[in-house]
């Protein structure tokens, strides 16, 4: 008789802890089928800006990125436990903007799940994206670093949801992943720089160097849905440093045309801080600093394109603010260009130069 209440007693308690199991406790046995879905039509369809002045199209450059130059968008999933500790990933490889549908056996209880988009090369390991994920064992440390943020390869989109995984089920989870940061499109007009007896009469302003300088840029991205501030600054001490937004664009960079009004150049960056401040910078000829001019804070909202737009030619401040087609300068005839530059000086340290090197 003993034994039958002691037997009883045992299947009680079994039966107490796989209920507690559905109530959200992760139970580390069984596993259940999860279909996950992931959207990816939000990943660059949003830089969506057409210079029809100069026939560039933003968009159409991403369209071509794995015919022309054999890149991938790297779907990254990671499952974090009730406690925020990381129990499993994923990584998927593709090459359209179809939806990525991945099945996997997990646990039942509650999870964050979080997902990420980037470009990357279709190789094994993190040195394959533009992104790499940091310190991903817990939740709270979990971050993104950018590579690069002189390119347009460098922008990625973010989501993060709960779920619980219910035992004897099978469980669906569909993420729809938002651009995080913003696309910096640059174009500098009128800035020539040639040998006048062997060009003819196209001016030397004298500037030898131009780039868009940026204070408050962040390079990082914490992945918890909860972070009271999911950006991590340069220099994350204080706010006195400059650092490169836009490459140091030289004029080895201009196109080929160098037509009186048609020495031109135009680039892209990446911006992740929420509201940088940003300057346009210049070196004059025979001096090795930047000059700042025009400086200002921006308001960013992510998955937007933002237009750098300075024509030297144009008396005034240059143009930072949401891409459109309204700043464009037309003339009626040819002129040269000012003898004296008519700039702002501002009193500021000499600003960092900080590059990351590619994939290292």
């Amino acid at each position: 008789m003993m034994k039958k209440y002691y037997f009883g007693a045992i299947a009680l308690a079994m039966m107490l802890f796989a209920a507690c199991g559905d109530d959200g406790d992760e139970d580390s046995g069984t596993l259940y089928d999860t279909d996950i879905t992931v959207s990816l039509n939000n990943f660059y369809s949003t830089y969506n800006y057409n210079d029809t002045y100069h026939d560039i199209n933003v968009t159409d450059d991403y369209r071509t990125f794995h015919s022309e130059n054999d890149w991938y968008i790297q779907t990254r999933v990671l499952f974090y436990n009730a406690n925020g500790v990381l129990v499993d990933s994923l990584l998927k490889y593709t090459t359209n903007t179809n939806e990525v549908n991945i099945s996997k056996g997990l646990p039942a209880g509650k999870y964050t799940v979080v997902t990420t988009l980037t470009f990357a090369y279709k190789t094994s390991g993190d040195d394959a994206s533009w992104w790499w994920l940091a310190d991903k064992q817990k939740l709270s440390t979990a971050k993104m670093n950018v590579r690069d943020r002189f390119t347009k390869w460098s922008i990625m989109s973010y989501a993060a949801t709960e779920v619980n995984i219910v035992s004897g089920q099978r469980n669906t989870i569909r993420l729809n992943p938002r651009p995080v940061g913003a696309l910096g499109y640059l174009f500098f007009q009128n800035f020539q720089y040639k040998n006048e007896s062997t060009y003819g009469t196209v001016a030397d302003n004298n500037i030898r160097a131009l780039c868009v300088y940026g204070r408050n840029v962040a390079d990082s991205y914490r992945l918890d849905p909860n972070a009271s501030d999911h950006y991590i600054y340069k220099d994350d001490a204080g706010s006195s440093s400059w650092y490169r937004l836009s490459d140091k664009l030289e004029p080895s960079d201009f196109d080929s045309s160098w037509t009186y009004f048609k020495s031109n150049l135009y680039d892209y960056f990446y911006i992740l801080s929420p509201n940088p401040e940003i300057f346009f910078g210049y070196v004059p000829k025979g001096e090795s600093s930047f000059t700042g001019y025009g400086q200002k804070t921006v308001n960013i909202t992510s998955g937007n394109t933002y237009l750098a737009y300075w024509d030297y030619f144009q008396v005034g401040n240059p143009y930072f603010g949401v891409a459109n087609n309204n700043q464009w300068h037309t003339y009626s005839q040819a002129r040269a260009a000012e003898p004296g530059l008519h700039y702002s000086v501002i009193d500021e340290s000499t600003p960092r130069a900080y590059r990351f090197s590619m994939f290292k």
